[in-house]
């Protein structure tokens, strides 16, 4: 019971956050089954992408299809690593993601959030006509909803670099297009072989180009099939950890 207390104050604080950030949208679209939106204050634009698929697999296959970070990379960027092994093979492709390292050693002195079981720190190098690189935090809570069914939260978070300061001595300094961004996997347990992901993205640019309204399109569809390669990822490794979880019950 304190468990689903605990899930869902944390839904009505991300509902209260997504009402007081509340803007009008003037461009929705859906593409390949992603949910798209974008609006703009001021100089601001903001991106949306949303997407929801049931696997067959058990809840915690699906979770490490999604939390294998650091093997979601492109093999032609290999010469341009700095962190990470050159000759390593990235297991699934991501078309602009040059590496990505984890951070586990956080610096003491924060406070882990209520049903929080995870915090670590991911750090991203990007090649897209041009190199630059951040730092996501990356949380884990464990709950259950208001159906009693098991879930699990997984929030990455872009970092400024005196927030990445916080947590450890960073590489290098935050240089990216967007101004924030932000990714929420929510995992809910439908049976003993059966995950729903809900995943939903949000980033905002003062951009010069990604701002306007001409550029929605060519974002839209940028969004849209990395969220899609993302499910992808997500089905092909939830396939090769239920096969790795079926052999050690036998």
């Amino acid at each position: 019971m304190a468990m689903l207390k605990i899930f869902v104050c944390l839904a009505t604080l991300i509902a209260l956050y997504a009402q007081a950030g509340t803007l009008k949208m003037d461009k929705v679209e859906t593409i390949n089954g992603v949910d798209l939106k974008s609006g703009k204050r001021d100089s601001v634009r903001t991106y949306q992408g949303h997407v929801s698929k049931v696997f067959g697999f058990p809840l915690e296959s699906v979770r490490k299809g999604v939390v294998n970070f650091t093997e979601k990379c492109n093999n032609k960027f290999k010469d341009k690593r700095k962190y990470t092994d050159k000759v390593a093979d990235c297991k699934y492709h991501n078309e602009n993601l040059v590496e990505s390292f984890y951070v586990r050693d956080l610096k003491p002195g924060y406070v882990a959030d209520k049903g929080e079981t995870e915090r670590y720190i991911v750090g991203r190098m990007v090649y897209n006509r041009g190199s630059f690189g951040y730092y996501e935090l990356v949380k884990v809570f464990d709950g259950v909803n208001s159906k009693g069914q098991k879930t699990v939260m997984i929030v990455q978070k872009m970092l400024e670099d005196k927030e990445v300061k916080q947590y450890i001595s960073p590489k290098f300094e935050k240089e990216s297009a967007f101004n924030k961004s932000t990714g929420v996997y929510t995992l809910t347990m439908l049976g003993p072989k059966e995950t729903e992901l809900s995943y939903d993205y949000k980033a905002d640019t003062d951009h010069w180009i990604l701002n306007k309204e001409v550029s929605i399109p060519q974002v839209f569809s940028s969004i849209s099939k990395s969220i899609n390669d993302l499910v992808k990822t997500v089905d092909a490794e939830s396939t090769i950890q239920s096969r790795d979880l079926a052999s050690t019950q036998q």
